[in-house]
C-alpha cells in the first residue's frame, strides 16, 4: 500500500488511459540530430523515464515549422519524413507499458534565424526580449498556413503512435504571443479583446480535434499569468481557458511566464517549491475538463496534497525526472530516501543552450542504454582519498561493483567543498543531495575513515591496487597587497566561524562562492559588501541563480562594486580601483575573506605513483571543478576500473 493513493490511483484523459497521476513535463534534450530526427540516444533516455513509472511522457517541444525552431537541437515534425523515426521512439515507450504525448510548437520570434535562416514571425512587430530581435507580423494568410500546420503535425503525431498531443501555448512561444496582450497588439480578428487574441489557438484546437480521432487528447499549455506589467493575468487566462475548453480542449496544463520573466519560467533553488499551483488552482475553478498543475514540485506529499484538495487533476513533474528517471516508483516503494535529489541549480538549461543536457547529479544522460552497473571478476584493493562528490560517486560505483572500497576523509565529515557551498541560503537540495550520496556509500560495503589524513607513508603500508584521489583542490590565497599583514580569512573560515566574525564584512571576490557566503551571512543579520572585479556578479553561476541570488542580496542592503578590483588590504579596510576613477578606501570592517585560487593538487599522486599499480586523480584535485564535473569524473573512474 503506497503512502500517496491519490499520485497513484489511475486517471484518464480522453482516450488515455493514466496508470497514476504523476506526468514528465515537455523538457529539450537536445539528443536528436541537427536536423530534428530521432536519435537513439533519446530514445535511450525517455525508454528509461517510462521505465521509471511515470503515467506519461510529454516529449519535448517539436516544432511544427522550419521557421518555429527555437534551436538545432529541437525535434521536428514539419515533414512526414519525422514520423518513422517518432515511430520508434513511441513504439519503445509502449513495450515497456509507458505512455507518451508529443508537445506541438513553433517559437514564433523567440525562433534564431541563425539556426533556421528564415525571418522570425509574430502576431505584431514588436522585438522579442530576449534576442531583440524584430520579427515580421503574419498576415491573415499566413495565419492560416500555420494553423494548418499544427494540425498537420497532429495527424503525424497519431500516425507516429502518440497516445495525444499537447499544443505548446506558454513561455512566450508564438500561441503565447498571440495570447498575450504584452505581444499582441492587432486590430484584426486576431488581437484586441481575449476573445479575439484567443482566436488562433481556438482555431489550432478545434482543427486537430476534427482531424484527429474521436476522443484523443489535445492538451493545451498556456502561461497563466506571465509576470510582466502587461502581459497574461490569472483572470484573463481563465477566460482564455474556458474559449480552449469550448474549442475541444482535453486538458489545460498550467504553466507560467514568457522570455521577458525567464528568470522565473524554470524555477530554481531561490524560488519556492510549488510556485505555480495556485494558478492551477485557478484555472481549475474555471473550467470542467481536467487540469495539470507544474512548478518545481519535487515532494511527493506536496503532490498528494495538491491531488487531495482538488487544486489540479495531475501533477508536472520536470527536472527530478531528468535527476532520477525511477523516481515515481520509488515513490510508490516508499524509497524515498534512494531518490537522486534534483538540486534546482539549472545547470540542464545551461547546457542545451549549445550542447547536450547534462544534469550535475545524475551523470548517465545520454547514456542510459549503455549505463548499466556491471559486476567485476577481479575485485581490487582500491583506496579513494577524499569525500566530496567525486570520491563519494567512485567509491559506492566501485563497491557496488564487487570491489574492495576504502575511503579516507581527513576531515571529520564527509562531504568536501560541497558541503560548505550547501550551507548557503535555500541550498537545502544540495544538503539532501550530500546525504543520499553519503548514504548510498554507507549502503555498500565501503569502509570509511574520517579524520584520516593520507601521507606517502600511510598510503604505501595500506597496499592498495589502486588509488583514486579526489582530495580536493590546493587553495592558494589571491595575492593581494597586505593580506600578508593583516588577518583575512578565506571562505571556508567564514562559513564555519560565521557568529564570531563581527558585523561589517568585506567579501572579495564575487564569484559563486563569494555571492553565497554574502547570502549567507547576510540572511543572518551582517552589513555586507561584495567587491567583484568582473562586470557580473556570480559569473560561474547559472543565469537564473545568478540572478535571484543579485535580488536578495539587494533586498538585504548589501553593497556590490561591480568593476572594482582590490589593490591593498590593511588592518579593518580596503583600497579600491575603479577605471578611470581615483582609488577608494572603504573602511570600517570587522572582518575581511578573500577568494582562493583552486590549483591542482597532484603532488601526493606523484609521490606515490612508483608504490600503487593504478592511480586516478578526479573531481578539484585535478583543477577546480563543478560539482557536475566532479561527480561525473567520479562515476566514470568508477565503471572503468
Amino acid at each position: 500500500m503506497t503512502a500517496f493513493p491519490k499520485l497513484f490511483s489511475s486517471f484518464k484523459i480522453g482516450s488515455l488511459n493514466i496508470k497514476n497521476r504523476m506526468v514528465m513535463s515537455p523538457m529539450e534534450t537536445h539528443l536528436c540530430d541537427k536536423e530534428g530526427f530521432v536519435t537513439e540516444e533519446i530514445i535511450a533516455y525517455y525508454k528509461e523515464r517510462a521505465l521509471g513509472g511515470v503515467g506519461y511522457i510529454t516529449l519535448e517541444n517539436t516544432s511544427v515549422d522550419p521557421a518555429g525552431r527555437v534551436n538545432d537541437g529541437m525535434l521536428c515534425i514539419h515533414d512526414d519524413k519525422f514520423i518513422a523515426g517518432l515511430k520508434m521512439l513511441t513504439d519503445c515507450i509502449h513495450v515497456v507499458g509507458g505512455k507518451v504525448v508529443l508537445q506541438l510548437s513553433h517559437a514564433g520570434k523567440e525562433a534564431l534565424p541563425y539556426y533556421t535562416g528564415l525571418k522570425t514571425v509574430s502576431p505584431s512587430a514588436i522585438p522579442s526580449p530576449l534576442t531583440k530581435e524584430m520579427p515580421k507580423e503574419l498576415t491573415i494568410e499566413e495565419i492560416k498556413s500555420i494553423v494548418n500546420k499544427f494540425t498537420d503535425g497532429a495527424e503525424r503525431a497519431v500516425k507516429a503512435g502518440f497516445d495525444g498531443v499537447e499544443i505548446h501555448m506558454a513561455h512566450g512561444y508564438l500561441v503565447n504571443q498571440f495570447l498575450s496582450p504584452e505581444s499582441n497588439i492587432r486590430t484584426d480578428d486576431y488581437g484586441g479583446d481575449t476573445i479575439r487574441r484567443s482566436r488562433f489557438a481556438r482555431e489550432i484546437v478545434e482543427n486537430i480535434r476534427k482531424q484527429s480521432p474521436k476522443d484523443y487528447p489535445v492538451i493545451c499549455r498556456i502561461s497563466a499569468d506571465e509576470y510582466t506589467d502587461t502581459g497574461l493575468k490569472p483572470e484573463e487566462s481563465k477566460e482564455i481557458a474556458k474559449i480552449l475548453e469550448k474549442a475541444g480542449a482535453s486538458a489545460i496544463h498550467v504553466s507560467a511566464c514568457n522570455y521577458a520573466s525567464a528568470f522565473f519560467n524554470i524555477p530554481c533553488y531561490y524560488l519556492e517549491e510549488g510556485c505555480f499551483i495556485h494558478l492551477a488552482e485557478g484555472i481549475k475553478s474555471a473550467v470542467k475538463i481536467p487540469v495539470l498543475a507544474v512548478g518545481r514540485i519535487m515532494n511527493p506529499a506536496m503532490a498528494e496534497n495538491i491531488l487531495k484538495d482538488n487544486k489540479a487533476d495531475l501533477v508536472v513533474f520536470g527536472r527530478i525526472l531528468i535527476a532520477d528517471p525511477y523516481f515515481p516508483n520509488k515513490v510508490k516503494d516508499g524509497r524515498l530516501d534512494d531518490i537522486r535529489t534534483c538540486l534546482s541549480c539549472n545547470r540542464c538549461i545551461e547546457s542545451i543552450s549549445d550542447k547536450k543536457l547534462v544534469c550535475t547529479v545524475n551523470p548517465y544522460i545520454g547514456k542510459e542504454g549503455t549505463s548499466g552497473l556491471k559486476k567485476t571478476i577481479k575485485p581490487k584493493k582500491i583506496l579513494i582519498i577524499g569525500g566530496g562528490p567525486a570520491g563519494l560517486s567512485a567509491a559506492h560505483i566501485l563497491s557496488s561493483r564487487g570491489h574492495n572500497v576504502s575511503l579516507w576523509e581527513k576531515e571529520s565529515q564527509l562531504g568536501g567543498s560541497f558541503r560548505f557551498a550547501s550551507m548557503a541560503p535555500k541550498k537545502e537540495p544540495m544538503r539532501k543531495f550530500l546525504d543520499y550520496l553519503i548514504r548510498q556509500v554507507k549502503n555498500t560495503n565501503t569502509k570509511i575513515q574520517l579524520n584520516k589524513e593520507a601521507t606517502t607513508e600511510a598510503i604505501k603500508q595500506f597496499a592498495a591496487e589502486v588509488v583514486v584521489l579526489a582530495h580536493g583542490a590546493k587553495h592558494v590565497p589571491v595575492e593581494i597587497n597586505g593580506t600578508q599583514r593583516n588577518d583575512v580569512l578565506n571562505v571556508k573560515n567564514a562559513f564555519l566561524s560565521a557568529d564570531s566574525l563581527g558585523n561589517n564584512i568585506a567579501i572579495v571576490g564575487g564569484g559563486p562562492e563569494g555571492c553565497e557566503l554574502a547570502d549567507f551571512l547576510a540572511s543572518r543579520g551582517k552589513k555586507i559588501t561584495v567587491i567583484e572585479m568582473m562586470r557580473v556578479l556570480g559569473l560561474g553561476l547559472v543565469a537564473h541563480p545568478r540572478y535571484h541570488v543579485r535580488e536578495r542580496l539587494n533586498k538585504m542592503g548589501a553593497k556590490l562594486h561591480i568593476n572594482t578590483k582590490v589593490t591593498e588590504i590593511g588592518h579593518n579596510y580596503l583600497v579600491v580601483s575603479r577605471r578611470r576613477e581615483p582609488d577608494q578606501e572603504l573602511e570600517g570592517f570587522d572582518n575581511i575573506v578573500i577568494p582562493t585560487l583552486h590549483k591542482s593538487n597532484t603532488a601526493l599522486a606523484e609521490s606515490i605513483r612508483t608504490i600503487v599499480p593504478e592511480v586516478y586523480i578526479a573531481g578539484d584535485a585535478v583543477e577546480g571543478r563543478t560539482a557536475l564535473e566532479a561527480i561525473a569524473e567520479g562515476v566514470e573512474i568508477g565503471m572503468k576500473i
